[in-house]
């Protein structure tokens, strides 16, 4: 990679990171610069995954100045920054160390330490630092500091457990060849979503109803693939997020901020099964091909 597209990707990071960053923070209720929905920590982690940890800068100017225009102050989003890169390098680094790395989604068993280690893990550096330079910097006090770290460190970890997976799997070279069969049930899958998710988080469902969009997960997982059961679970979280966010669903109370906390628990540990449910399926429908094959060259040889 040359020097001015290795910049020009850097500042593309930088962007991406900081657009999101505006928008997670556009639900901060605990704190200005503490939100319960993150989706940078799973673009950072990501990104070093794809990437490489050389990438650094980009995720680092991206966190300082999204916290700067939260904040105003220098050294308290410099504090965060820091946090926030190092927690998605610390992620990347021991995503590929335990759970393999950008292939942790073709195993069941990777699938589990990536959400362990990555997800739960290094985003403990980033709730530490960021909540650590608020109180420092005035701008929390400590009676403030364990719901703004429980805040930031569950926001931070949903966001490795739903954006990360997304992002990998797609970023896989291999495309999906689909019929016209497999397009109108992908259309069908999608409608379905959309109608449950809007019954469950519009208020319409009885009883709550959160367990009647994971049949529709499991659908996905068992009938495409981790790719398109981490698109569903990323779809269904929008529709949540914002279902939750008008009082809606079974995850709504009084206070924004423990509603926005019980959802994300919520889609964390529903992402993270699905996703593996589609990866053991995946890898028994690549056996059950492989068997096939050979046994139809045995065939063959007689």
């Amino acid at each position: 990679m040359t020097g001015r597209r290795y910049l020009a990707t850097l500042a593309g990071l930088a962007a991406v990171y900081f657009v999101a960053g505006r928008l997670g923070l556009a639900l901060a209720f605990v704190n200005r610069s503490a939100t319960a929905v993150w989706a940078p920590t799973g673009i950072a982690l990501a990104a070093f995954l794809v990437l490489g940890y050389r990438f650094w800068p980009g995720i680092l100017a991206g966190a300082f100045f999204v916290n700067l225009a939260t904040s105003g102050g220098i050294a308290i989003s410099a504090g965060i920054a820091i946090g926030n890169t190092l927690e998605g390098l610390i992620g990347a680094y021991v995503a590929n160390r335990f759970a393999g790395g950008r292939r942790a989604f073709e195993r069941p068993q990777d699938v589990f330490k990536f959400a362990f280690f990555a997800g739960v893990l290094s985003t403990l550096v980033s709730a530490t630092f960021g909540s650590t330079s608020l109180v420092a910097g005035g701008r929390a006090s400590w009676a403030e500091y364990r719901p703004i770290w429980l805040t930031w460190w569950l926001g931070d970890m949903v966001g490795d457990f739903v954006i990360a997976p997304f992002l990998l799997l797609w970023a896989e070279g291999q495309r999906p060849r689909w019929n016209g069969r497999r397009v109108a049930e992908a259309a069908l899958l999608v409608t379905s979503l959309l109608a449950v998710g809007g019954a469950v988080f519009g208020g319409r469902a009885p009883g709550g109803g959160s367990y009647l969009c994971i049949p529709i997960l499991i659908w996905a997982a068992f009938r495409f693939g981790p790719r398109e059961t981490a698109a569903a679970s990323l779809l269904l979280s929008a529709i949540a997020i914002w279902g939750t966010l008008r009082g809606f669903g079974p995850f709504a109370v009084n206070s924004p901020n423990e509603s926005l906390l019980r959802l994300q628990a919520y889609m964390g540990v529903v992402t993270v099964m699905v996703i593996a449910i589609a990866v053991v399926v995946r890898r028994q429908r690549t056996a059950d091909q492989i068997n096939a094959q050979l046994l139809a060259e045995l065939r063959a040889q007689r």
